[in-house]
């Protein structure tokens, strides 16, 4: 893809996006005019997603797509050498840089929870992106879940980020937001393991939640469900296919991942 083609992409979902940016803006506090993130004085028009010029124009957003598996922004290795993949794609909306660390820090480590409707806004882009790909023809899925913390997370942080962005994505877009999977038993930091070890320290991580699946069996007959699984980070897929493969065994659905930032 070209630049003037790239630079096209991203006006085409910028329109997309005006209408859902405009609803995550009126979210905001009326009275505040100072950016989200670095808090300069914003004037005139409501800002995109809360936040000033200079903060939003720094955004790596996702708009080249080298890997239609995970939607990587260039040759993806991972992917290659999957053995078997539970889940049908994956798209992202950003790419995780130290400027999005900083933002994420501040968000899921500094308790500035007033941050969601900009990762939610954000996150957005990603989820077009998941529509626009080949399987969907612009269809919404069936329900969206999203990957669960397991109980020292939660106490530690007060809240699931995965889970307050599928509840936030699926208010926008009215779709339900079901929980599907438990954490049954803690994994530690996945970004600091090597694949081989991220494998073995995934598998028998999760578990379905009952009482929801069979909910789902009983009410739906027909084509598989399309499924949206909910995180922030994709580093390799292990995360992601680990748990569409416990959703799978489970139920008739196609597993799609979508995350804030790879």
């Amino acid at each position: 893809m070209n630049h003037n083609q790239s630079k096209a992409g991203a006006g085409l979902w910028l329109q997309r996006m005006k209408h859902f940016i405009e609803g995550t803006s009126r979210m905001l506090a009326p009275s505040r005019r100072e950016c989200l993130i670095c808090h300069s004085p914003i004037q005139g028009e409501p800002p995109p997603l809360g936040l000033c010029r200079g903060c939003f124009g720094q955004i790596p957003w996702i708009t080249d797509i080298r890997c239609p598996m995970c939607g990587r922004y260039e040759e993806c290795h991972d992917c290659k050498r999957r053995e078997e993949a539970f889940f049908r794609c994956s798209r992202s909306a950003v790419r995780y840089n130290e400027l999005m660390k900083e933002w994420l820090a501040l968000y899921k480590y500094r308790g500035q929870e007033k941050l969601l409707p900009v990762f939610g806004g954000m996150l957005y882009h990603g989820y077009s992106k998941l529509l626009q790909s080949g399987e969907w023809n612009g269809e919404a899925p069936d329900l969206i879940t999203f990957t669960p913390v397991n109980e020292q997370r939660l106490l530690e942080r007060g809240f699931n980020q995965a889970e307050q962005l599928a509840r936030h994505l699926g208010r926008e877009v009215k779709r339900p937001v079901v929980p599907l999977l438990r954490r049954v038993r803690y994994t530690g930091k996945q970004s600091f393991k090597t694949r081989a070890e991220r494998l073995a320290d995934l598998a028998g991580a999760f578990s379905l939640e009952e009482e929801a699946v069979r909910r789902l069996r009983a009410g739906h007959h027909g084509s598989p469900l399309r499924i949206v699984l909910v995180d922030d980070i994709y580093t390799t897929g292990s995360t992601l296919n680990q748990c569409s493969a416990v959703i799978c065994s489970a139920l008739p659905a196609e597993v799609y991942g979508l995350a804030w930032a790879r």
